[in-house]
């Protein structure tokens, strides 16, 4: 039998889900369009799920990465689950996602984030923040590092440096 390979409409549906994430969005009617697209986006991985055409540590990951940019605690929960696995299957960025998904699922529960991996962007001064708060104190001190997880300065540099004067 040979191996699975990667669902190429899947992988397509990821790369314009990155392409939407290129730029801030400053404008509610901009992330208004985008959350449509990211809508559309989930109920196709959805479908596909159902129809059991996510099979490779890719195709996991990929739609992990679609439900992360979900609206609702049950989409940041499928991303988590679907992180995890593409993890243990040796996806290594889905390292990272697995402990971002949990941040995202626990602030939509208005609980605080453990690895602090959620930002939001300040209008008023132009800059990403960290959304807080951050329970910390209940991590392993290897647990980040172990996850790929950058250090909350780095993050914010690297967001940062995305922001157009």
């Amino acid at each position: 039998m040979p191996p699975e390979t990667d669902n190429l409409k899947l992988e397509e549906i990821f790369q314009a889900d990155q392409k939407d994430r290129e730029k801030v969005y400053e404008s509610q009617d901009a992330v208004d369009a985008l959350r449509k697209a990211d809508k559309a986006r989930r109920q196709n991985v959805s479908m596909m799920m159902e129809l059991g055409e996510i099979k490779t540590k890719n195709d996991l990951y990929h739609a992990a990465v679609i439900f992360q940019h979900g609206d609702e605690p049950q989409d940041f929960l499928t991303a988590h689950r679907l992180a995890t696995l593409a993890a243990i299957h040796g996806h290594r960025t889905s390292r990272w996602l697995l402990a971002a998904s949990l941040d995202r699922y626990l602030m939509s529960l208005n609980q605080g984030q453990v690895y602090g991996t959620q930002f939001e962007f300040n209008p008023t001064e132009k800059r990403y923040q960290l959304k807080l708060p951050v329970l910390e104190h209940t991590l392993l001190s290897f647990e980040k590092e172990m996850l790929g997880i950058p250090s909350v300065n780095d993050r914010l540099n690297q967001l940062n440096r995305q922001i157009k004067s």
